[in-house]
């Protein structure tokens, strides 16, 4: 196995080359849009007449470009409002319920345990930052206290 001096595997381009410019097409997508151009009605008419007439490529491709598939879907599961750490157990023991009882497939109840999590973290930074006015408020007091003039 030969290697050539000086070209580098994975750095064709000279230190600061930014490569494309965002937004640029690629000369094949370029070509195909001079193709098409002015024709792109007649070839969308030809793919409706297909799929109506029962072509199934051409009914698929329409519905995806119409009607995308969903990337996730709707959970019907019934949990508790989550305001303090100690409401976590019972909107984990509902996720639990729903798995047992096929309502919720593992991935669903994996993403629902992420919106708990980010939910104890909430109530977590709320609370500490509660705790911290508390403090400092405590501590204003008590240095406005040693600092007055005993009478």
């Amino acid at each position: 196995m030969t290697t050539l001096v000086g070209s580098a595997r994975g750095r064709p381009f000279k230190p600061g080359n930014p490569g494309r410019p965002l937004g640029s097409r690629n000369k094949i997508t370029q070509m195909v849009d001079q193709l098409v151009e002015g024709q792109a009605e007649q070839l969308v008419q030809k793919v409706l007449e297909l799929a109506e007439a029962g072509d199934v490529s051409c009914l698929r491709m329409i519905l995806d470009r119409l009607w995308p598939p969903r990337k996730g879907q709707p959970v019907n599961v019934v949990m508790p409002p989550i305001n303090t750490s100690q409401d976590v157990l019972p909107a984990i023991a509902s996720i639990w319920t729903a798995i047992r009882e096929g309502r919720l497939t593992p991935d669903e109840a994996s993403a629902l345990s992420i919106v708990i999590d980010r939910s104890i973290q909430a109530i977590e930074l709320h609370d500490i930052t509660k705790r911290i006015a508390a403090l400092e408020e405590a501590r204003d007091k008590r240095d406005e206290k040693n600092a007055s003039p005993p009478a």
